[in-house]
């Protein structure tokens, strides 16, 4: 059996398969799902050489679509192609005014790129159905319809009296100091009330009409709405009334229904709610993209990441779960990269195309379990991933005042100016013309004269601006000196900025561009190693290869700690909940174990909680003082402590693995200058 382990970020989606045979297969495509290369020689109006055979040994594209880059034309279809002498034969003549020297085409089917790497590592051509093999996917879908505003037109149903809840929000400003406050775009178009009420100990005082919910959900369905998120007062602790709202709403015939008591067992309505929003907001872009992936690899083996670093069936995927789903398989595959090197603290560091995720690991994964993704605030639980848009693709100008890297990137499409599709000048660009990048290691054509014209148009701009014009190795610096101080500022946030040092840990620097900032970034923290994986530019497919089938079960508390009540009693029943949820996700009851128990405590009043390891009671005390007093610089002995919460986690032990196991490169870093290029 096949088994692919696939990350899907915003410009490239990365495999490592192992073949039937035990053979490690190793793939990387465009996440728009195509193959580039470049056209050597015309033979005829129809025949082609191409650069690449991209890995294949069979005719494996006749039916794709094929276009060139350069010019603007119908796409024509492939009717066959040779690997062998890398001979491609198209259905209709190639343009006329195509020109042959270092052209640029791609090739797609228009599926999804989970697919592409299943076909190219399988070698099933179009219309032929796949061998068997399992599937572990991560994925940046959700987080890219959320940030750019795509997810489904979306309406709301909330308690009578709470139609404006989502608008007000928590008050924050999002920038303190501005004068007029700009709101982000709500993700929801219709909010409409549910006349129902519940009151905080869960006795109903108001049931709703069902006459009522049919006419709004009638009102809903006109509007052309397709999906539905339910979110009612103290339904965490009697979901009574959103069970009943939920039956009439399927009775109308909707598809997609987010309902906030299966999403979140815990207090707090606005957290709740907002939650709900984004789960339904993205709902049907994950249920197509999952159906869509998942009609083609029909009865095979299908998991997708969490962002809590567990593997879930693709059935049972929640939305909401996906935000951090591709980068928080970077985070297993660092910490077991780091452990196999003999490192137990480390910081993962994963610059990609779009952005740089960063992580702190320290013997056990770090949860955090309220998470906010752009305008976003969830609950749900996630590795606690620092993100910032700096990437290979971050796009780099001149503002009229200062130099500016991101937060835009230029994704897959154009990307890069240097990739030959009309692209912006990048930070992939700026490492490249600063003799950073071999050109003959990129697994596409790239093209330097492209990005030195970006460059120079930069320049133009900067002396018609200043009235001077700035050498160009300079220039080429001060941006890569932006966007490492910007990557540097991330970790400082998930290590100094919660109390730890940065030089006690390791970097394992990874991503298609990590290798190349990790010395630098690392002499800003003064990190002194750095551990570069052998397949460092597919180390998040390699950590989803790492994850284990988890669940979480979490129950509400919110009662005093003190000698009446005994912790350890809270536990058995999540427990057994959690290990009944694995054993559904096809885990038998003996390899199903708790590998986690988690405390919230805080002061009596207090809205944060701090996340504490449960051993025994006394230990427990003991440790929220010494957290306590660490984080804030003193502590209250006066003051009542409240238990608010318990969380257990429950994971299929973890398999002896029969994935290869990663080579690192150990390097020690010494302080970089700040106009140190990194050669």
């Amino acid at each position: 059996m096949y088994t692919l382990n696939i990350d899907t970020g915003g410009t490239f989606t990365d495999c490592i398969a192992r073949t039937p045979e035990g053979k490690t297969v190793r793939r990387k495509v465009l996440s728009s799902s195509s193959l580039r290369a470049g056209i050597i020689r015309i033979f005829s109006s129809s025949e082609i050489e191409i650069s690449s055979d991209w890995g294949v040994h069979t005719d494996l594209f006749a039916g794709y679509t094929f276009r060139c880059l350069e010019i603007d034309h119908t796409p024509i279809l492939i009717k066959q192609f040779n690997p062998i002498n890398r001979r491609m034969i198209l259905e209709s003549t190639v343009p006329a005014q195509l020109n042959t020297e270092n052209s640029l085409f791609e090739i797609t089917a228009h599926e999804e790129a989970p697919v592409l790497c299943a076909r190219l590592v399988t070698e099933t051509p179009l219309g032929k159905s796949f061998p068997e093999m399992e599937i572990r996917l991560g994925s940046t879908k959700g987080t890219n319809a959320l940030l750019e505003y795509k997810g489904a037109r979306t309406a709301m149903l909330v308690t009578k009296g709470f139609k404006d809840l989502l608008s007000i929000g928590n008050q924050q400003r999002p920038d303190i100091f501005a004068s007029e406050v700009i709101k982000s775009p709500p993700l929801t178009e219709l909010i409409m009330e549910v006349n129902e009420r519940v009151d905080a100990t869960g006795k109903v005082l108001h049931i709703p009409d069902q006459d009522s919910i049919r006419e709004t959900v009638g009102i809903i369905r006109k509007a052309g709405i397709q999906t539905i998120g339910l979110a009612l007062m103290h339904s965490w602790i009697n979901p009574a009334h959103e069970k009943l709202v939920r039956t009439i709403i399927e009775e109308e015939g909707m598809q997609y229904i987010s309902v906030s008591h299966q999403l979140s067992g815990l207090i707090k309505y606005l957290f709740r709610t907002q939650t709900t929003e984004v789960n339904a907001y993205l709902s049907p872009i994950i249920d197509q993209y999952i159906r869509q992936i998942s009609k083609k690899v029909h009865g095979n083996r299908f998991w997708v990441m969490t962002s809590a670093g567990g593997l879930v069936k693709a059935d049972q995927f929640m939305p909401k779960d996906s935000l951090l789903s591709g980068p928080a398989g970077g985070v297993v595959g660092a910490a077991a990269m780091g452990a196999e090197a003999g490192f137990h603290k480390v910081i993962s560091f994963d610059m990609g195309g779009t952005s740089t995720d960063v992580s702190r690991y320290d013997r056990e994964l770090e949860y955090c379990f309220e998470l906010n993704v752009g305008s976003a605030h969830i609950h749900s639980p996630a590795l606690t991933i620092e993100t910032v848009a700096a990437g290979g693709g971050s796009i780099c100008s001149y503002d009229g005042y200062k130099l500016v890297v991101g937060p835009e990137s230029a994704g897959a499409l154009p990307g890069p100016a240097c990739y030959g599709a009309g692209g912006p000048l990048t930070i992939t660009d700026v490492n490249l013309l600063s003799g950073r990048l071999d050109p003959g290691q990129f697994n596409i054509p790239v093209f330097p004269e492209e990005a030195r014209v970006k460059l120079r148009e930069i320049l133009d701009q900067i002396a018609e601006r200043s009235g001077s014009r700035p050498d160009e190795h300079d220039l080429l610096a001060g941006f890569l000196r932006i966007a490492n101080e910007t990557m540097a500022g991330a970790i400082k946030k998930i290590s100094t900025g919660k109390g730890y040092n940065p030089a006690e840990y390791a970097m394992v620097a990874f991503g298609g561009a990590g290798g190349m900032h990790a010395c630098s970034i690392a002499g800003l923290l003064n990190i002194n190693t750095v551990l570069i994986p052998e397949d460092a530019g597919l180390l998040s497919a390699y950590g989803i290869g790492e994850a284990v089938i988890e669940r979480f079960a979490e129950k509400q508390v919110l009662q005093p700690l003190n000698h009446s009540i005994e912790i350890a009693d809270l536990f058995p029943d999540l427990e057994k909940e959690a290990i009944r949820n694995l054993i559904a996700e096809g885990v038998s009851e003996n390899e199903a174990i708790i590998r986690t128990r988690l405390v919230f405590l805080r002061f009596v009043g207090q809205e944060s909680t701090i996340e504490l390891n449960w051993s025994s009671q006394k230990q427990l005390v003991e440790d929220f003082r010494s957290v306590y007093t660490s984080i804030y610089g003193h502590f209250n002995e006066e003051r009542m402590v409240e238990i608010e919460s318990v969380r257990v986690v429950a994971s299929a032990k973890k398999r002896e693995s029969r994935k290869p196991k990663l080579r690192a490169d150990h390097m020690v870093c010494e302080p970089l200058h700040h106009n140190d290029l990194g050669h």
